[in-house]
């Protein structure tokens, strides 16, 4: 096992449909091993509870760093609480490199859109050599003026599609998308429809 499935939340979500994203990881990512970092006690996994240390991407980050101390595999595989993954997602086995991106992730918004609109990569779908995530974590807690991971070099994973939430819960409301006609479509493989997938999980 080289793998640990790292996932984190604020517990800003909805309960419920927070639950629901915490089943569909649990059933796509066979028998990885899981260790959740909350702000409140929640069962999934080998769980860290850090309190309430406010929702924020400085918060996120900590949690992250939490985590990966007390993992013990060489890789992280990043899983957040608005998120919908396939099998490829877990399925895939890293061939030493540092960091890698899925490049197949759509958003979905809960309010004003009946679309989903694809991203260019997330940090919510990335996979993470744990000696390599706590270096630049350190690095900027201890006063470098770079977001973790920001600009690092990455290699591109793929398979079948990622869905990220934005319920206007998370810690920003907006991303940036892609803007070709491609990058809009009612219903992407594996996931079908946006509507019924958005009364499926959130509305």
């Amino acid at each position: 096992m080289i793998k640990t499935i790292l996932y984190y939340t604020s517990n800003r979500e909805d309960p419920v449909f927070e639950e629901k994203i915490r089943k569909n990881t649990l059933e796509k990512s066979g028998n990885l091993p899981i260790i959740s970092v909350s702000q409140k006690p929640i069962k999934f996994g080998e769980n860290i509870c850090v309190g309430d240390i406010g929702h924020s991407y400085e918060s996120e980050w900590r949690q992250i760093y939490e985590g990966a101390q007390a993992a013990k595999t060489e890789y992280l595989v990043f899983a957040e609480a608005d998120f919908l993954y396939p099998e490829d997602y877990f399925n895939f086995t890293p061939d030493g490199k540092n960091l890698y991106r899925y490049d197949n992730v759509w958003i979905l918004w809960k309010k004003g859109s009946n679309k989903f609109r694809r991203k260019k990569y997330s940090e919510g779908a990335q996979i993470v050599k744990r000696e390599y995530l706590l270096e630049k974590y350190e690095e900027y807690f201890n006063g470098l003026d770079k977001y973790p991971l920001q600009g690092e070099q990455f290699e591109w994973f793929g398979g079948d599609p990622c869905v990220s939430f934005k319920t206007g819960d998370g810690v920003r409301t907006n991303t940036a998308t892609l803007r070709g006609p491609e990058d809009h479509k009612r219903m992407i493989p594996y996931w079908g429809d946006a509507i019924e997938l958005l009364q499926k999980y959130v509305l």
